[in-house]
């Protein structure tokens, strides 16, 4: 990625067009340092947004952060008829599973994105990928998936 000239954002932020995008390393294997993470976003002026692999980070996000945009999960990646899914590989299970969560004044997005994690197949979890169209300073309208 670097190489082909694309920023990573390991535990920092940037500003691009009036937002703060930080980016938090991966819960999962405990790289995250969400502190770090939420001080470099606060460090200037814009709507605050956080990239994540792992939408596990969620519920320590300062209520500040109004809007996180993870994947990790894969929506499951298995989902049995009537039984659901085998794993959301999350500590929380389906409270992150997959979709559009709201809690509070915050926004969670979890994609099934594209690919597989361990076994290389999915049933009844079909692969996303997700189009946002994010403004500074607008006010917040319902969204739909």
């Amino acid at each position: 990625m670097r190489k082909a000239n694309v920023h990573i954002l390991d535990n920092e932020a940037v500003t691009v067009g009036g937002m703060r995008l930080g980016g938090v390393d991966d819960e999962y294997t405990g790289n995250a340092d969400l502190e770090h993470t939420v001080e470099a976003i606060r460090a200037a002026p814009g709507s605050r947004v956080l990239l994540t692999h792992s939408p596990d980070v969620g519920p320590a996000t300062p209520r500040d952060v109004t809007l996180v945009l993870a994947g990790h999960t894969h929506c499951g990646q298995i989902r049995l008829p009537i039984l659901g899914a085998i794993s959301y590989v999350s500590k929380y299970g389906e409270r992150f599973g997959c979709g559009l969560i709201t809690e509070g004044s915050r926004r969670v997005v979890v994609t099934a994105g594209i690919g597989t994690s361990v076994l290389p197949f999915r049933l009844g979890a079909p692969s996303d990928i997700w189009l946002l169209t994010l403004k500074a300073g607008e006010k917040r309208r319902d969204v739909r998936s």
